[in-house]
């Protein structure tokens, strides 16, 4: 057996006996917090000792048994170390942050008014911007509307959390009266400095679940 095909017969070993390494996620919500799986560890053959153990055997007269050499995959998120879960609740028009499942702060919030709901399901931070520019989205609403610089009055404020919700986002807004209220195009808007502060404490990947 030439090397090739000892490295062709690693690699069945570990398609059939490897194993991912599944990180934590999030499963749902109980009684308004979010529940956690846990991560669980993996395995994998060890791909190049175990190529140089079966070249090594096969140019010899002796013929052990081989044991089969793995190595264990730890995954990269735990229940324990999950870090920020974002929940937010559109009746109540309120936004909760979680460190895991434990209650870590709150804030009012607008969400999308009826003709523009802000959509509910699992979703995550897939963009995070510092002074953001406003664009207008492809929208009737929007027709006729020009971009807007960052500064004051720009309708995102001073930061913007988009989601993998395409068009919505979490932001500040320079118009504190429509916080509480169902008054947004959609986005979840929030306080300036509230909207810093979150920004501060969250990270792409942040899963965000959005219910009534």
């Amino acid at each position: 057996m030439n090397r090739d095909k000892a490295r062709a017969y690693v690699v069945s070993l570990d398609e059939q006996f490897g194993v991912d390494a599944e990180n934590a996620v999030v499963t749902g919500l109980v009684n308004g917090r979010p529940q956690i799986a846990d991560s669980t560890w993996g395995r994998e053959v060890r791909r190049q000792t175990m190529v140089r153990a079966i070249v090594r055997t096969l140019r010899t007269r002796i013929r052990p048994e081989l044991p089969l050499v793995m190595k264990t995959l730890k995954p990269s998120v735990s229940k324990t170390g999950f870090g920020p879960v974002i929940v937010i609740h559109r009746g109540s028009n309120s936004l909760q942050l979680f460190n895991g499942e434990q209650p870590w702060r709150s804030f009012r919030v607008a969400t999308g008014r009826s003709q523009y709901p802000t959509p509910t399901g699992s979703f995550r931070i897939v963009d995070m911007q510092m002074n953001p520019w406003w664009r207008p989205p492809d929208s009737d609403w929007a027709k006729g509307l020009k971009p807007i610089p960052p500064g004051p009055g720009n309708p995102l404020g001073t930061r913007w959390m988009g989601l993998s919700a395409p068009g919505v986002g979490i932001h500040g807004t320079p118009d504190p009266a429509s916080i509480g209220y169902s008054a947004s195009h959609g986005c979840i808007r929030m306080l300036i400095p509230e909207a810093t502060w979150l920004f501060d404490h969250v990270r792409i990947g942040t899963p965000v679940l959005i219910v009534d």
